[in-house]
């Protein structure tokens, strides 16, 4: 365990070297449309809240909540973030999460009467181990933890939990093509690290891309064997309906 963390801690520092040396060595370009000098050009950050649901029905409100639709500039910027170690767009996209948080506060306040006795849990969908060695961090960590201080402004007793984890996967999420293949790559292989810490808790599960709706369907099933209750999945960026095998 000790040889993992340091080897966890070792990959995140070279990660952040190179990035740093990377801006350095390259001028900074929008990540949406690619227009020097800028993080994100305001036309390109403008696409990333352009909110819309999902069908989730193995979560209590039903559906899944999207920052975007999962497509052009917000599929680079996504991307860019996720697989290429952009992160100053952790700000960014950190904010349009959070710009959820009203909306779905008004989702889930039927849901939660009466008061729980706990908090509502945040949880990042799991990434494989070779993701987080690759990225040498937990990608959607500062998009959580976003997400719950905007919870508890709109008044809910909200915290982080990194409860779900992913057995061997050999193929990431976006390049297992269609819906069969996508759900048959994941079924059994996600599942909760300590139950006891989840057991009559209500969970947000947060993701990074909705495409099918397999993985968030999966982390549903593992945290209602665990006794939680999955209220509602959201995610940076999904593809709209009907066009999940496209």
């Amino acid at each position: 365990m000790a040889f993992d963390r340091l080897r966890q801690a070792a990959c995140a520092v070279a990660s952040a070297l190179a990035g740093s040396a990377l801006n350095l060595l390259a001028p900074r370009a929008c990540a949406g449309c690619g227009r020097p000098d800028l993080l994100l050009c305001p036309s390109c950050r403008s696409l990333l809240f352009r909110p819309l649901s999902v069908p989730a029905p193995a979560y209590a409100v039903g559906l899944a909540l999207a920052c975007a639709p999962y497509r052009g500039p917000v599929r680079r910027i996504i991307l860019a973030w996720k697989d290429h170690d952009n992160r100053p767009l952790d700000r960014p996209l950190g904010q349009v999460m959070a710009d959820l948080a009203p909306a779905l506060s008004r989702l889930i306040d039927p849901l939660l009467r009466p008061k729980p006795a706990g908090a509502i849990l945040v949880v990042p969908a799991p990434s494989s181990s070779s993701s987080l060695r690759r990225r040498g961090r937990v990608h959607l960590q500062p998009i959580l933890l976003s997400l719950v201080q905007a919870l508890q402004r709109q008044g809910l007793t909200a915290r982080a939990e990194s409860a779900l984890i992913m057995n061997s996967v050999r193929t990431k999420s976006v390049q297992a093509g269609g819906r069969r293949n996508r759900s048959r790559r994941l079924a059994g292989r996600i599942a909760v690290a300590d139950p006891s810490r989840l057991s009559g808790h209500p969970v947000l599960v947060v993701d990074d891309i909705i495409t099918t709706g397999s993985t968030i369907r999966q982390c549903a099933r593992a945290l209602e064997t665990a006794g939680a209750l999955p209220l509602a999945a959201l995610a940076l960026a999904a593809v709209p309906p009907g066009h999940e095998d496209l």
